[in-house]
């Protein structure tokens, strides 16, 4: 098992969890994620990112590669930093 952070990047709602990927990670910060206008990220314990799902306050491109769509605006699909 390891240890993940997740970052909504909003003061609140951040997460500490023990799972066995990033990808199972990065299922548990998709279910978290809310109309925050805030980039995600997914760090190891010492700070060190991961992934990042960024917000654009724009409607995605018919061809944009989304994980999640609010209010006008969308969260870009994870980029890895590894």
């Amino acid at each position: 098992m390891k240890t993940f952070a997740i970052n909504y990047n909003t003061g609140a709602g951040d997460q500490t969890v023990e799972v066995d990927s990033l990808d199972e990670a990065k299922e548990i910060a998709k279910e978290g994620i809310a109309y925050t206008q805030q980039d995600v990220t997914i760090t190891e314990m010492d700070g060190i990112e991961l992934s990042r799902a960024r917000w654009y306050g724009i409607e995605p491109a018919e061809d944009e590669d989304i994980l999640e769509a609010f209010g006008g605006g969308y969260y870009a699909a994870w980029q890895d930093s590894y």
